[in-house]
Order: structure tokens, then C-alpha cells, then sequence
């Protein structure tokens, strides 16, 4: 699990279910507005991403910070207060931010105001529907299957579905609660959102309408849809619990599953200068494919913290950020690791490059810097 897990940690410490009661029992935290403060820069943020000039950060209570070069950050307005996870920049102006109790929103002013486009009670019936239907498609396929084996594979497909569906039953009643762990845009009118127990949306009008897409993934246990990056050719890659690795050659028509290098959970990944294809996570395994993901090698990164995050330098070192203020600093020649701790020693949740060698990270004690180099451990 990426931020399932981590956020609550994150979490422990601002008081959520305390502000909730405070509000009354009126209050939904998908609909209230994201409360103003003083100093949200220093509260919990989790998402973190730069187009051009512009840096956006988002967190707890639906926080959405916005930086115009080295100008100080501004609180946005936002029509939410839920645990925002990630950002999408599609263009300098159409940013995507995804959030839990299944919130999506959207800006179209660079960050400085954003509806809302999905909630967790859309997401509840769109979910039911899709479980119902998919119910009936593999009943009748097993019923019409043309040997044992094959009916025997959907029978499985069937039993897994229904846990599935007890599940979704139970939370019609419970309310909202599942996230979006990531929202990825491949132009203007076409993206996805992907999240927890296998949650994955498509849309292809820019975000007025989303359909349910879960059956284009070999997941039938549902694991966790953690994040979804693209090569320089355009195809699709999705990283998840349990080592899930995911790629698409079509947009996002067809998926196949990879050879996972690891078993433990995947939290991200990214391509580097040279195009290979880095993914990590769980206790400080890393791991780099040379060619599009058909192979893995694993690469030492000197830690065996959790790694959340990352992103590559203007000179091309790939950095990976974690918990106990871990970064980790890969040669992008022969990929020996640098290991540093930020004095915080907070998780970290993502990391970017500022000016020259100094990085900035998003976690538990919100914005961060660290320049580098350092002392290495």
C-alpha cells in the first residue's frame, strides 16, 4: 500500500477526527471547503509537482498550495477537505488533483481555484453497477465456457467478484472512505484515476464523465493501483501493491501484466534520462529495467526504509525519497547510490528539484529543503 498505510501515520498527529467533530454532525469532509491557515505550508502535504515556473504542493484537509517561482506560497480555494493524495499537470493551466473518499478536482487557472469532478458517493454507485454487471458477464461465460478449465477460471473469477461485491454492499451503508491514490492525464479530454482494492476510471471528455475500467487489469484480488507514469513514446505504466506492474502500448485500451521483479508493494516510479524504467518501495527495494519493463535488475540503494517517491535531476542523478527523511541520490552513470537523511527525519512523501542543487520534499512536517550535496551515510 502506498498512502493507505503511510497517510494514516502522516495523519495521526493533525487531529482529523477531532476538526470533524468540532464541525458537527453535519459535516462532510468531501463537501466542506478546505479550511485557510496561517501556516499550511507546515501542515501535512502529500502531493508535489512543477510545470514551468509554477510549483503546486497538496495535503491534508484538501490544502492546495501554489508557488509562482520563488514568489511565497499561496492557500487556493478548494471545494474539498479530504486528504488530497497527487497532482497531474495537463497543461500550464488544467491541473488534476486526486484525493480520498473518491474526490477528483480540477483547476483551469493554474492552481488558483478547482471544482470538484468526482465524490466518493458517485464513485459508490458507479462501483455497484460495475460489480453487478461484471457479475452477470462472468456467469453467463462460465455457463457457455467450452471446456472444465476454462469454466473452472471464471468459477474463480466469480468467488473473488463476490467478496468484492459483500464488500461494496457494506460500504453503500458506511459511506464514502476509498481513495485515489494517483490522476494521470494523457491530453486534455483523456485520463485516468487509479486507487485502492483495484479502483481504476477512465474518462474521454476531460473529466465531465468517468467510467469504471477495473476488468482491463489482471487483478482479480484487488490489489492497490498506486501510480501511473508514461515513457517518452507515449505508453502506459501502472505500479501497485504486491509488486503489480502494469503496462499498456495503447493509451490505456489494453494492459498487460509484467513479470514483477518483487513481490513486497511497489509505491511509484519514474524513467530517467537514459529512458529506463525505475520502480520502488517497500523496505528500500529498487529495481531498473533497461528495456521497457520486459526485465528488471535490482539496484542497492543503501536503505531499507520505505521509498515513496522520486524524481530526476536536471543532470540526470535519479533521487528517491522515504521515510525517516531518506534520500537517496543514484549516479545516473553507474547507479551507486548516496544515502542522506533530512534532519526532520519525518516521512517523505515526494521530492523535486529546486534551484541548483536544492530539493524540495512534501510529508509529515509539509514543506521541506534539503541541498545537496552532503554528508552521505
Amino acid at each position: 500500500m502506498k498512502w493507505i498505510a503511510m497517510c494514516a501515520a502522516l495523519l495521526s498527529a493533525t487531529g482529523t477526527s477531532a476538526y470533524a467533530s468540532q464541525a458537527g454532525d453535519d459535516y462532510d469532509v468531501i463537501f466542506a471547503p478546505s479550511p485557510q491557515a496561517q501556516r499550511a505550508e507546515h501542515g501535512v502535504l502529500i502531493g508535489l509537482e512543477r510545470y514551468l515556473t509554477k510549483t503546486i504542493a497538496v495535503g491534508a484537509f484538501g490544502t492546495v498550495l501554489v508557488r509562482e517561482g520563488n514568489e511565497d506560497w499561496q492557500q487556493a480555494e478548494v471545494p474539498t477537505s479530504v486528504l488530497l493524495t497527487s497532482l497531474h499537470y495537463v497543461d500550464a493551466n488544467t491541473i488534476w488533483a486526486s484525493g480520498h473518499d473518491g474526490v477528483l478536482i480540477k483547476s483551469t487557472d493554474g492552481g488558483q481555484s478547482w471544482q470538484r469532478m468526482m465524490d466518493g458517493y458517485q464513485l459508490l454507485e458507479m462501483e455497484l453497477d460495475w460489480l453487478q454487471q461484471r457479475e452477470d458477464y462472468l456467469t453467463e461465460a462460465m455457463e457457455n465456457a467450452d471446456d472444465e478449465e476454462q469454466a473452472y477460471e471464471y468459477e474463480y473469477l466469480l468467488d473473488e467478484l463476490s467478496f468484492q461485491l459483500q464488500a461494496a454492499s457494506i460500504q453503500q451503508e458506511v459511506g464514502p472512505t476509498k481513495p485515489f491514490l494517483d490522476v494521470f492525464f494523457i491530453d486534455n479530454q483523456h485520463g485516468f484515476a487509479i486507487g485502492a482494492y483495484g479502483t481504476m476510471l477512465e474518462t474521454t471528455d476531460g473529466g465531465s464523465s468517468w467510467t469504471m475500467v477495473n476488468e482491463r487489469l489482471e487483478n482479480p484480488t484487488a490489489f492497490h493501483l498506486n501510480k501511473m507514469i508514461t515513457n517518452e513514446r507515449g505508453d502506459l505504466f501502472i505500479i501497485g501493491e504486491a509488486g503489480q506492474l502494469f503496462r499498456s502500448e495503447d493509451s490505456g485500451a489494453n494492459w498487460d501484466i509484467l513479470d514483477s521483479p518483487y513481490h513486497g508493494s511497489l509505491f511509484g516510479g519514474l524513467f530517467d534520462q537514459q529512458g529506463r524504467l525505475w520502480v520502488y518501495g517497500l523496505r528500500g527495494s529498487v529495481f531498473v529495467s533497461d528495456d521497457n519493463g520486459d526485465s528488471f535488475r535490482q539496484i542497492d540503494a543503501n536503505t531499507r526504509y520505505n521509498l515513496n517517491s522520486g524524481t530526476v535531476m536536471a543532470d540526470g542523478t535519479v533521487v528517491l525519497a522515504g521515510h525517516s527523511g531518506t534520500m537517496v541520490f543514484f549516479d545516473p552513470q553507474n547507479l551507486q547510490p548516496q544515502r542522506y537523511e533530512h534532519s526532520s527525519n519525518v516521512p517523505l512523501s515526494d521530492v523535486l528539484q529546486d534551484a541548483g542543487n536544492q530539493m524540495i520534499m512534501v510529508g509529515r512536517s509539509g514543506l521541506m529543503q534539503f541541498i545537496y550535496p552532503a554528508t552521505a551515510r
